[in-house]
């Protein structure tokens, strides 16, 4: 966990003077209720590794804002690749929106869609208006109406639970599934 919180503060750091000596770039706009940024960055890149040095998820995002007092920081169109398996990224995560809550939760919001990167895979796309995701337990759950696309089906159901390491994903309630039947 102090490993994650270094690289965090250590990306913060970089922005913040990366920031600092860029005086061209104009202000971001305010997030409603967090007041005015302490840190912000456009055309964000960002790689956690684990102690053995392979990557554990790159995340990329059009901008990103920090508050200091409250210590959240939000993304505008963000991609995060997550691996599990530390040799190729597993899932990529997209939305409008994200924000990280406790350094290693990240809550999506507006349009997520997390694309499942395996050969042969059972699961294609998970469709939300929102998810939460803890990057170091890689897990997932949302309350919301979740879309499963598979080769020859869709599930959409309420409410999910989901592995990112193990590659599965439960829906909870109201589910409905169509399948495909291929000639």
């Amino acid at each position: 966990m102090r490993k994650h919180a270094f690289y965090w503060l250590l990306l913060i750091a970089s922005l913040a003077l990366w920031q600092w000596l860029d005086g061209d770039e104009p202000e971001a706009p305010t997030a409603r209720g967090l007041g005015r940024p302490d840190f912000t960055a456009s055309r964000l890149y960002n790689v956690s590794y684990s102690e053995e040095g392979l990557p554990e998820y790159r995340i990329y995002a059009n901008s990103m804002d920090f508050y200091t007092d409250s210590n959240i920081t939000r993304f505008e169109q963000p991609l995060i690749l997550v691996y599990p398996d530390q040799l190729q990224p597993v899932w990529q995560i997209t939305a409008d929106q994200a924000k990280v809550l406790r350094q290693q939760n990240v809550a999506f919001h507006d349009n997520v869609v997390i694309r499942n990167l395996s050969r042969n895979e059972y699961v294609k796309d998970l469709l939300t208006e929102f998810v939460s995701i803890d990057l170091n337990q890689q897990t997932m759950h949302s309350d919301q109406q979740v879309t499963v696309l598979g080769p020859s089906y869709q599930l959409i159901g309420t409410g999910m639970d989901g592995d990112l390491a193990e590659e599965t994903v439960h829906l909870l309630n109201d589910i409905n599934a169509v399948y495909e039947t291929l000639p």
